[in-house]
């Protein structure tokens, strides 16, 4: 590639990276005036960029609403149907696993967290009439009766200890 190529590119990345910041502004403004219309009303929407293994970019949305498209915007590639998931991190912390899960606006006596088996959780939240039920799938066995979660500042973050016999095998 020649200067002049690179020159092209770096004007089309600040092209694009430029117009999803004003739709951003756009959408944040939008966002805040429907909040001020409606104020016990709450969203959760976002979106995750990935590049496959053909290099292609793919983006997809997730969340409780799609946001109407207005003009030209960047094409979505592949879009998730929209299920309500959340983001669900889960950590191998040496003798213990934590499984941290985005969940803003509801109430700790909503939360229910079972083993399904040694590596797996079922994650349940009832509110109102609806129901996010999950099973999560864990890098280790865990002990079923040290499973314990906590719910702070829209995060449900729930804690198990591994079986001893993973703890082990972890060491070696």
């Amino acid at each position: 590639m020649g200067e002049d190529d690179w020159d092209e590119f770096y004007r089309m990345a600040r092209e694009i990276f430029n117009r999803l910041f004003n739709e951003f502004l756009k959408d944040f403004n939008d966002l805040f005036e429907d909040l001020e219309e409606n104020p016990n009303s709450r969203r959760f929407y976002g979106f995750k960029i990935e590049i496959g293994p053909d290099g292609i970019p793919r983006i997809y949305r997730f969340g409780d609403e799609q946001f109407e498209q207005e003009g030209p915007r960047v094409a979505i590639v592949d879009e998730e149907p929209n299920t309500g998931e959340r983001l669900i991190d889960v950590y191998d912390e040496g003798d213990a696993v934590r499984v941290v899960v985005e969940f803003p606006g509801i109430g700790e006596q909503n939360i229910s967290v079972k083993p399904v088996d040694d590596r797996r959780i079922l994650l349940e939240v009832v509110e109102d009439s609806k129901i996010f039920r999950k099973e999560i799938d864990l890098p280790a066995d865990i002990e079923a009766k040290s499973i314990k979660y906590y719910y702070r500042n829209g995060l449900i973050e729930i804690v198990a200890l591994k079986k001893r016999k993973s703890v082990e095998a972890d060491q070696r």
